[in-house]
């Protein structure tokens, strides 16, 4: 019943993402039809105009040209490299390649979306997989003592310094053992491409982020020494959310929605919990409407789940429940 309701009040993106992801029927003339609706979006022009204007010197940052935020964002409203509209906008491949290729570039937070994205670059898969294995061979362990007295440590500066360190050994020699909220997103998009012994890293490390131990994390992890007296910060940890049945706040559904993806999680009793919650907003007719603040569309990084827009119209009274029960239909489907 949902789903007819969705198809017959939603707008194109919804459309089109329910026909392709929860009906799974490919009427090449109807997706067509839902494809042409949604690129006449203004919503989906302003997406594809980002791309346009994409910011190839920096890949980690808010702004929305800002390759974590704008490729995500249109992947969200179904659009992938591949696709007309999408290539017209790019650079090419070969353009892309050199520039993601480079030493400078900041490869865990461009190559989970250069993948999602379905980049048919040589060496995104690999550098995932080699990724996957730096950090199992520290989760595997199940060590959730990674923090150093920050008394050790001088010289740090003012607006670090009620940040924990981190030990050395953990991010140390340019690699982050620890996962990172970008690393989720890599490892759901490729999960179903990789083999059995990688699957089994990848649930070993998802085991660990969803284990009582991994609570004890704080959020964005803390602060790590780069020797002489040069410190960063580290993040973003990738807590699950719904944490000791505390509720959702904004972010929460679009991190539970990543979590989806794996079955370890999906398993666990805390996911199971987390969407016995979210029945409270069925409504009588089958839909669900979330708060509003579940759905937020605003400046800010992809990840953080501020970004949730489907394009749906916001003069619509139907609009939160017409995303709430996309979004819960999505999780429903991934219990089966």
């Amino acid at each position: 019943m949902s789903i007819e309701w969705l198809m017959a009040n939603a707008a194109p993106v919804i459309r089109y993402r329910t026909r392709t992801e929860l009906i799974n029927i490919y009427d090449k003339e109807l997706l067509n039809d839902d494809m042409t609706n949604l690129l006449a979006l203004p919503q989906t022009q302003k997406r594809l105009t980002l791309l346009i204007n994409l910011d190839y010197n920096r890949t980690h940052g808010s702004p929305a040209n800002h390759l974590e935020n704008v490729l995500p964002m249109l992947n969200d409203f179904g659009l992938y490299y591949g696709m007309d509209a999408f290539n017209k906008e790019t650079k090419s491949i070969s353009d892309i390649a050199k520039i993601v290729l480079d030493a400078n570039y900041d490869k865990i937070t461009a190559y989970p979306f250069l993948l999602r994205s379905k980049f048919p670059i040589d060496g995104l898969l690999d550098f995932a997989v080699e990724r996957i294995n730096i950090i199992y061979d520290f989760t595997r362990h199940m060590d959730f003592d990674i923090y150093d007295d920050i008394k050790n440590y001088k010289g740090v500066p003012k607006t670090f310094q009620d940040r924990p360190a981190i030990k050395p050994n953990i991010a140390s020699g340019g690699k982050i053992r620890l996962p990172l909220i970008y690393d989720i997103v890599m490892m759901e998009t490729i999960y179903d491409r990789v083999s059995d012994d990688i699957q089994r890293k990848i649930d070993n490390i998802i085991e660990y982020i969803i284990s009582p131990g991994y609570d004890i994390v704080v959020p964005m992890y803390g602060i790590s020494c780069a020797g002489q007296g040069k410190y960063y910060a580290m993040g973003w940890d990738c807590k699950k959310p719904f944490n000791d049945n505390q509720g959702f706040s904004s972010p929460d559904l679009h991190r539970l929605l990543l979590y989806s993806h794996f079955p370890t999680a999906v398993k666990n009793t805390w996911f199971q919990n987390a969407i016995d919650y979210l029945t409270q907003y069925k409504t009588q007719n089958g839909t669900y409407a979330f708060p509003k603040e579940y759905l937020p569309e605003a400046d800010g990084n992809w990840v953080l789940g501020v970004r949730m827009s489907l394009a749906e119209n916001k003069r619509k009274n139907q609009w939160v429940e017409i995303e709430s029960t996309f979004y819960m239909l999505k999780l429903l489907n991934c219990m089966r």
